[in-house]
């Protein structure tokens, strides 16, 4: 290869026009002088004085670029480099690019060797990708770990805990319902704790200020010499599924320009669709101000309202006072109901409101309705850490259990949570594996578990079947009718239809009861309008007794039909006695307007239960 003087910017490596060289520089901070070496197999193949830009005004700036002799053959210079490695010496200090787009050594997952940064310059084909960004009121968004996702023995996928994993996963995904990937981070960092004490252990999650923020995680590639281009055939066949990819970046002591370039790298070289980031270092200002970054999603804590926003609702929030009241509705709380119905609709103006119940930290769904307290002990802070405040309930016993009584209540326990949630106004998310009763066996602070712990065990898809088909049927529900498309509900009657676009009632209808002991709760979504052919009544009962409620009357030409009942009885007739359904104990049903007459029947009945009618 031939040297030849480089340029300040930009930072990192940059394959020049024409394929015929690379550049790289890098920011030497206070340095004077800055050695590039490049090694091949663990030995060095060349020691390169790197030229300071002092003539371009930045003294500590370094860059050199490297020409391939081969001038005919236009891809020689990535074949020189592509097993090559490098690493950078300034005044006796060694260290690697923080721009490297590829790192080596650590390809086994908790097991890094001599770290070193490599060369990533193939290019990618996305023909036939078909990208097409879905909006926050069409979102079903599944919060995953791409190693523990499909890590388990029992994942029958070829690549277990890898990008070409969750490829492979695509179908069942999409099979139920899911439609963007929200992914804890993919990028480079070191998994290895040491404690103040010196003991190590693993860093599971990836929440770490000592990453590589431009470099796919090697270890979470089944081809480990690259990484980067399985991470992009991922996200395109994700694309080509009609899914989209929002991507955890936890960012530590970076610069604001550092963030912003490494951002843009994965939007314009991945085709990401979003970010969620932590914001006590990426202000929305200068990334939703970007002539990249404004195109894409950005999620967060929470968001201040923007002055005006004319291309679409791009930010989102994470509610986590959502989490907090549906969980105390949940377990029948008192003086929640009020709380719970504001939850349930409150919508976002210019930035999205994310809703969840669960999330990598804290308790899976199958442990929120398990366990009265956290058990952490495996990670060997005596108990100490993740919070204390689960707002759980263990229906009666505290862990596993034989008991049929108390496994049917947690079953009726977690259809009510994934009903709230799937059916409130704003974007849900989901914890992957939630959807078939995945436990951490009370671990509410996985953060250090790379075990079967923490990682999803497919055999409970089918020992939990019907969980899973009930949270498969609200996806449906939810896609199916158009009071989840984003306009935004009053509760008022504002072109005097006959009744406000969504209204709270209590066991009777067009009366809500607020009272500290109530648990009751029905909501009604008036067809009038949500542009649909049929109005949607939700009753709640979180009480631990059954209840009456009775339907409103929105139409004297139609009548209500059940759609879906929680409890173990499953859907049951409405008798004509005043349109009156009795809810059993801890039991949400949903109903649905049709036309016709109301019926005859006199004595509540079982009938057969068939959502898709």
């Amino acid at each position: 290869m031939r040297i030849q003087q480089g340029s300040p910017l930009p930072l990192g490596v940059t394959l020049l026009d024409g394929k015929k060289g690379v550049q790289i520089s890098v920011w030497a901070k206070d340095k004077k002088e800055c050695k590039l070496y490049i090694t091949r197999n663990g030995r060095e193949v060349e020691a390169i004085e790197m030229e300071s830009m002092s003539k371009d005004g930045v003294d500590d700036i370094f860059s050199v670029r490297l020409l391939s002799e081969d001038t005919a053959d236009e891809n020689s210079i990535i074949d020189e480099l592509k097993d090559a490695e490098y690493y950078f010496e300034a005044e006796g200090e060694m260290f690697l690019d923080p721009y490297a787009k590829r790192i080596c050594g650590r390809e086994t997952f908790g097991k890094p060797g001599k770290v070193k940064a490599g060369f990533s310059l193939e290019e990618f084909d996305w023909n036939g990708e078909n990208h097409k960004a879905i909006d926050f009121s069409d979102m079903i968004l599944y919060q995953c770990h791409v190693r523990g996702f499909t890590r388990h023995t029992s994942s029958g996928v070829k690549h277990k805990g890898t990008f070409a994993g969750i490829e492979e996963k695509i179908p069942y995904l999409k099979g139920l319902g899911i439609n963007t990937l929200l992914c804890l981070p993919i990028y480079e960092f070191d998994e290895i704790i040491q404690n103040e004490d010196g003991k190590k252990k693993l860093n599971y999650w990836g929440y770490t200020k000592n990453s590589f923020y431009f470099a796919p995680k090697s270890s979470y590639s089944s081809d480990t010499d690259n990484p980067v281009l399985e991470c992009k055939k991922m996200i395109k066949t994700l694309h080509q599924n009609e899914m989209n990819i929002i991507l955890d970046m936890h960012f530590e002591g970076q610069t604001p320009d550092y963030i912003v370039n490494c951002l843009r790298y994965y939007v314009t070289e991945f085709h990401v669709d979003g970010f969620l980031v932590n914001q006590n270092v990426v202000d929305s200002s200068f990334v939703m101000n970007d002539p990249v970054l404004r195109n894409v999603k950005l999620l967060g804590n929470g968001w201040p309202e923007p002055s005006e926003e004319k291309r679409g609702i791009r930010l989102a929030g994470f509610n986590d006072g959502f989490l907090v009241d549906v969980r105390k509705f949940l377990k029948g709380d008192e003086g929640m109901v009020n709380t719970f119905y504001h939850r349930f609709r409150t919508q976002g103006e210019n930035v999205a409101v994310i809703n969840y119940i669960t999330e990598k930290n804290g308790f899976t769904l199958k442990d929120l309705v398990s366990y009265d307290i956290k058990h952490n002990e495996k990670n060997d802070e005596r108990n100490l850490d993740g919070t204390n405040y689960n707002y759980s309930w263990n229906c009666g016993v505290e862990g596993t259990t034989r008991r049929k009584a108390v496994l049917a209540l947690r079953k009726r326990q977690m259809k009510n949570a994934i009903t709230m949630l799937l059916l409130s106004m704003g974007t849900p998310m989901i914890l992957a594996g939630d959807e078939f009763g995945r436990t951490q066996h009370g671990n509410n602070n996985a953060y250090c578990q790379d075990n079967a712990l923490a990682w999803v065990d497919w055999r409970l898809l089918e020992k939990n079947k019907e969980l899973f088909t009930y949270v498969k049927q609200c996806i449906e529900f939810r896609k199916k009718h158009k009071f989840y498309d984003g306009r935004k509900m009053s509760g008022i009657d504002m072109k005097g239809l006959g009744a406000p676009d969504i209204s709270c009632h209590g066991l009777e209808p067009w009366t809500s009861n607020f009272v500290n002991y109530s648990r009751e709760l029905g909501i009604l979504f008036y067809k009038n309008y949500v542009g649909s052919n049929s109005s949607i009544y939700i009753a709640i009962n979180m009480h631990w007794e059954a209840h009456s409620f009775f339907l409103p009357d929105v139409d004297i030409k139609s009548r209500w039909r059940v759609l879906f009942d929680t409890s173990e009885e499953g859907v049951k007739e409405i008798t004509s006695e005043r349109n009156k359904y009795v809810l059993g104990p801890r039991t949400i049903a949903v109903f649905e307007e049709i036309p016709g007459p109301v019926s005859k029947s006199k004595e509540t009945t079982i009938v057969e239960k068939n959502f898709a009618d």
